[in-house]
């Protein structure tokens, strides 16, 4: 199986990380091709860097497929849109016939089958406020028991100590400890490519289940490419 990891944001350096990370998890059978946006921001965190991430999903995708093309390789069975909130993913369903898992939407997808309410941290930015949205657009506002934020510069968050041990990792824990007691979840997001890898380290010490949404996307894409038969023709 072929999978498209795009990356909305224009840090290759985060989609090397990630395409690493899913590399140790994914089976011998799947081949992961990352991509970066070539224009937009470092790392989304504005309604407007939102806009133009999913105009540079846009154009990254169709760059890839027509590369492809021109190879004469086979097409990608599945994309896992890797830039949380997913900026564009209609569209990009809409142009391409191979199917789109979004962190966010597997995610959340995840959580609702988890238990009854979620919660979502994620890093400093708009995305609460976009979030938010998100909730009432899909009338999840009843199951969303509230959004948080690791304070600090989100692109930094995407490095830490191998071993878990940095400044950054006891933020994202305090963060999720915080959350945890306030908003008493049934089940806690890790949202965005920078938080992706934490809710390992952390996960112990949490007392209800923590989804990391690279993860869960990786996860929902692979099913997705499973189903072969039955994804739908491009318009």
């Amino acid at each position: 199986m072929k999978i498209l990891v795009l990356n909305a944001n224009t840090s290759e350096a985060v989609t090397d990380r990630m395409v690493a990370a899913l590399r140790r998890r994914a089976p011998g059978d799947v081949e992961l091709t990352g991509i970066t946006a070539t224009f937009g921001q470092p790392y989304v965190t504005t309604r407007q860097s939102a806009v133009v991430a999913g105009h540079a999903a846009l154009e990254a995708v169709a760059a890839a497929v027509t590369k492809e093309e021109e190879a004469g390789r086979p097409p990608f069975d599945a994309a896992l849109y890797a830039c949380f909130g997913e900026p564009g993913l209609e569209a990009l369903r809409a142009n391409f016939a191979f199917p789109f898992a979004g962190m966010a939407e597997a995610s959340i997808l995840a959580a609702l089958q988890l238990g009854e309410r979620f919660s979502i941290v994620v890093p400093h930015g708009e995305w609460p406020a976009m979030l938010r949205e998100l909730m009432r657009r899909t009338h999840l506002e009843g199951r969303c028991a509230g959004i948080a934020m690791v304070p600090g510069d989100a692109l930094g968050l995407s490095t830490r100590h191998p071993d878990g041990s940095s400044d950054k990792t006891w933020a994202v824990a305090r963060v999720v400890e915080e959350t945890i007691a306030a908003q008493v979840p049934d089940v806690l997001i890790l949202g965005g490519a920078a938080l992706a890898g934490y809710a390992a380290e952390i996960e112990v010490e949490a007392p209800v289940p923590v989804i990391d949404s690279l993860e869960a996307g990786f996860e929902q894409a692979l099913a997705l490419a499973r189903l072969g038969p039955c994804r739908r023709k491009r318009r």
